[in-house]
């Protein structure tokens, strides 16, 4: 790696002293929209850089494929601190514009969609974070399917222009992997004409373009965009065996293999799937030996950066990324070598992606998508970015329930279609300063407090520290019993086990964990050791028999507190605040 990245910055060198300052022109405060093409070539940026460096995508908000799946609330102003924390300055959301938008001639947008988009932008700009608003078609043909023509495409992006006017953080890409049949110089056309379209509403805007399929070779062919303020963008997915193994969407063959290395090595090599025989797939395998490794993902950046230095552009990676199929540790060297490129050919990246709730998927977490505890530590590493507060001290905390329901988390509680009197906002003394608390009141031994987190998440580091599960309550009712417990979904488990402990008021039966109803705040805490195994979900079995496999700490998928058909609760209520797991 070193001695291709000395090669490689030995050419940048080589490349920079022979073209002038010119090539990075000072910005231009008011470009024209269509300025005409100058004498010399070289002149043909405004931007001496890109603005920001890194980032990540935020695919699981406004790109969905139908409207009802669309949850305004999917990120919080909490998000994006956490984000800021990760030491990035620039996240893009993928739109998908006809789900949000109404019927020819004015395509409006969606009201609910705006506001949430503003609140995007807002929470960005106060932490220094750039917003790149993605045009994202989600549909196979990618460029103007049935219903969906140029027409809506150039009225959505002026609408986005016309709001956005003046916010510098707002960057504009026009099209997500253009496609189909499209050429070059035919997809260029139509870009040509959507940036005009925008600069007829703001001349200022930072406009991402790029070729069809977003593909680095292709770009390096497409013809002059005549603009101050364009930046151009590729996607990087090479090599595709390694990058997609395991993936399971759309029937791919590929899903048939597992453990590809990265690098290339013959003796680790997993046989090649008989699905793979006259697909392309057989093509990825058998040149896998050749582009498995550092030396060819820098050749192929290089091409796509020796034109943007001979050309004067400047370069923006949309995606990239690889799936949670990939082993482990070569999934880190992957991201390394990548972004180890991409800082020494001065390439702005935005990571495909997150988060994300499909198993497998390209997000930046083991598991659940709880970010106080399962960040893919080596991942974070790998990519440059910082590790947030709490992972230094090896034993990150995890926060179930701090005012408000985590993003990674459903309430739901259901019992044969019961619906628990739970308030998860109520104002009503909070713990400790706290904004809510939880109230519960108790009306049924079957519902209960039930927090369920999806894809499984792994607490194997927060047990091994010593760690406890700690959470705030009160009550001025006397509460005979609650069970408190932590379920597990491993897949091909023969059963799937719950391990619990009990609490209870000091007047109420006597249990482990106790406290008093006297309406003050009392704060539980049991050490995750000391729960215990109790019975099976699905099949019963009270315990593991000697040998046998016991509770999976690595596969967890619900917290939950409940009566546990313990009729001595009904009519009660509890207060329930900060639930969290820490040392």
């Amino acid at each position: 790696m070193k001695k291709t990245l000395f090669v490689a910055l030995s050419f940048i060198m080589m490349m920079l002293g022979a073209c002038s300052d010119k090539n990075f022109a000072e910005i231009d405060p008011n470009p024209e929209p269509n300025p005409e093409p100058k004498p010399d070539v070289e002149e043909v940026v405004a931007l001496k850089k890109i603005p920001f460096t890194k980032g990540l995508n935020l695919s699981d908000w406004f790109n969905v494929s139908e409207a009802y799946w669309f949850n305004p609330d999917t990120y919080t102003e909490k998000d994006f601190d956490q984000l800021k924390s990760l030491g990035i300055d620039v996240v893009r959301l993928p739109i998908n514009f006809p789900i949000f938008m109404g019927q020819a001639p004015s395509y409006t947008f969606d009201q609910k969609m705006l506001t949430a988009l503003d609140k995007a932008v807002e929470w960005a700009a106060a932490r220094g974070i750039y917003v790149i608003l993605d045009q994202h078609s989600y549909y196979g043909s990618r460029v103007f399917p049935e219903g969906y023509g140029e027409e809506l495409v150039t009225s959505g992006l002026r609408q986005l222009a016309m709001r956005y006017k003046g916010k510098e953080n707002v960057v504009l890409e026009l099209f997500n992997e253009p496609g189909g049949n499209y050429i070059n110089q035919h997809w260029n056309e139509i870009q040509q004409r959507l940036i005009a379209e925008i600069r007829k509403v703001d001349k200022n805007v930072i406009i991402v373009a790029t070729a069809v399929g977003c593909s680095m070779k292709k770009l390096t062919e497409l013809p002059e965009i005549n603009d101050k303020r364009i930046i151009y963008t590729f996607h990087f997915y090479d090599p595709f065996l390694f990058t997609h193994q395991g993936a399971n969407w759309d029937n791919l063959a590929i899903e048939k293999i597992k453990n590809v290395p990265f690098p290339y090595e013959a003796s680790k090599m997993p046989a090649m799937p008989s699905e793979f025989k006259g697909t392309e797939f057989e093509e990825n395998y058998n040149t896998y030996s050749a582009q498995g490794n550092e030396k060819f993902i820098g050749e192929e950046l290089m091409q796509v950066y020796s034109w943007a230095l001979e050309k004067g552009k400047l370069l923006f990676c949309g995606e990239f990324g690889t799936l949670t199929t990939c082993p482990t540790e070569d999934r880190a060297r992957w991201y390394k070598t990548v972004c180890d490129y991409f800082s020494a050919y001065g390439i702005a990246w935005t990571a495909w992606e997150y988060r994300d709730t499909k198993v497998p998927n390209f997000g930046i977490f083991n598991g659940a998508n709880i970010f106080e505890s399962n960040l893919d530590v080596n991942l974070i590493n790998a990519m440059g970015l910082t590790l947030p507060p709490g992972y230094e001290s090896g034993c990150p905390q995890v926060v179930y329930y701090d005012d408000d329901i985590p993003s990674w988390w459903t309430q739901d509680g259901k019992w044969d279609g019961y619906e628990p009197k739970i308030d998860f906002a109520c104002k009503v003394n909070p713990y400790n300063g706290s904004l809510n608390c939880i109230r519960w009141d108790i009306d049924n031994i079957w519902g209960g407090l039930v927090m369920t987190t999806w894809p499984v998440a792994d607490f194997t580091t927060q047990l091994k520290a010593g760690a406890s599960l700690q959470f705030a309550i009160r009550t001025t009712d006397t509460i005979d019993k609650l069970v408190v417990r932590l379920t597990q979904y491993k897949s091909g488990a023969k059963y799937q086990w719950r391990n619990m402990s009990e609490i209870s008021t000091t007047d109420g039966q006597t249990t482990p964990y106790q406290f008093k109803n006297d309406g003050e705040w009392h704060l539980i805490s049991i050490p995750l050791e000391k729960l215990w195994v109790h019975g099976t979900q699905g099949e019963w079995k009270d315990a593991p028999d000697e040998g046998e496999e016991g509770f999976a700490w690595d596969c967890i998928n619900h917290l939950e507190i409940v009566p546990e058909g313990n009729n001595a609760v009904l009519d009660k209520t509890v207060y329930i605040d900060n639930i969290v797991i820490k040392k």
